[in-house]
């Protein structure tokens, strides 16, 4: 059984609002009007955003504030803050991301924390890779830690320029 626990902070504004985004689109029949424009937030996410809490279950793709998944998996998650422990996440866009015991197929951030985990692609700004972590693509601002990256940006360099000539010889020799 799904234990999915969905919290919202209450305001007078988060209750108005549906949860559904199709409304505030215009149709046909609607008169022609302005739409109004709202500032940007970060990564995505809505300002009252809801926060999400995953045990032992599995979701399709998720939007919201902070998400926290824990003996679970989500295909694809959006979100300002994103911990998983002892699960997975087939995609990952947020501000900071935290996996313990885990997997992740890509993830964008600014922070990511990695403890026992494996990753395919890794794009942040710092990554810290704890015991036992590993990743296989690292392109990041700082690297810190003692896990492992099978390749990072000085990897790539030297692996596209390898490639490069390979691909030129060959070339050539046609």
């Amino acid at each position: 059984m799904t234990d999915l626990q969905k919290t919202v902070e209450s305001t007078a504004d988060s209750e108005s609002q549906s949860t559904s985004d199709a409304s505030t689109w215009p149709t046909a029949d609607s008169p022609s009007q302005p739409i109004p424009v709202t500032p940007a937030t970060p990564v995505g996410t809505r300002p009252n955003a809801p926060d999400i809490r995953l045990h032992r279950g599995a979701l399709g793709a998720v939007k919201a504030g902070d998400v926290v998944v824990s003996v679970g998996a989500i295909g694809a998650a959006r979100a300002d803050r994103v911990s998983v422990q002892v699960g997975s996440i087939g995609a990952a866009a947020a501000r900071e991301i935290r996996v313990s015991t885990g997997g992740v197929g890509a993830i964008a951030a600014q922070n990511v924390q990695l403890e026992q985990s494996l990753v395919r692609t890794v794009v942040a700004q710092r990554v810290t890779l704890g015991r036992g972590a590993g990743a296989g693509i690292i392109v990041a601002a700082r690297v810190d830690g003692d896990g492992r990256a099978l390749l990072d940006w000085r990897g790539g360099l030297a692996a596209g320029t390898i490639l490069a000539l390979v691909w030129l010889v060959v070339r050539r020799l046609r």
